[in-house]
């Protein structure tokens, strides 16, 4: 992550975001292109905002927004934007979700149909309940969140369990509540046992 990237102005990055009292700088342009909150945010006339070319971002962590700008905006080379990972699914969809990153959200609903199949290789636990704590939160579609908590029914619900024990009690009921609908509980089975007698004379195969 290049935090020194958004620091200072440059020709293109203009707008100025102040998070946590710190300033990053962006290109209101390119963003405008891809959320509508920018697009208000930095050019309608009725916001202070796309007056004074500067807005402040409250509730949010300077070094988390600067991390999303790092991902969403082409580099020093004009490379594409980083590809989504399980390292920055959770980031992604809290703030293309705050931000509305339409086509962002849809990329990042289409990496959770893929990743979230049974046949994918396990997530790292803390990090499978991070990602669907933010999908839950930023509204994905029940389907994919079935998904979701069918790939955390697999971590095993005492384990769910201690991963939210410091959650806020119903938030935590909620999450576990949904795991338990796609936990597989066996019965418990005693061993083999045939039918036939042994015991009774007139059955026994050898006299």
């Amino acid at each position: 992550m290049s935090i020194t990237r958004f620091a200072q102005p440059s020709r293109l990055r203009q707008f100025e975001l102040i998070v946590e009292k710190k300033s990053i700088f962006v290109n209101a342009h390119y963003l405008a292109e891809l959320s509508p909150y920018f697009h208000l945010l930095c050019f309608s006339e009725a916001f202070r905002e796309a007056r004074e070319q500067r807005a402040e971002i409250e509730d949010e962590l300077y070094n988390e927004v600067v991390e999303f700008m790092d991902i969403i905006c082409p580099d020093m080379q004009y490379l594409a934007p980083k590809p989504i990972t399980e390292k920055n699914f959770s980031l992604l969809v809290h703030f293309s979700h705050v931000m509305q990153f339409p086509k962002l959200r849809r990329e990042l609903e289409e990496f959770v149909e893929e990743r979230m199949m049974p046949s994918q290789r396990k997530i790292n636990d803390e990090t499978l309940l991070e990602m669907t704590v933010e999908a839950k939160d930023a509204q994905f579609p029940p389907t994919l969140l079935d998904l979701m908590y069918r790939k955390l029914a697999e971590v095993g619900i005492e384990r769910v369990k201690e991963l939210v024990k410091d959650f806020p009690v119903d938030y935590a009921e909620s999450i576990i509540s949904e795991i338990q609908r796609w936990t597989v509980v066996f019965p418990q089975t005693t061993g083999y046992r045939s039918c036939y007698d042994y015991n009774l004379f007139d059955r026994r195969l050898f006299l």
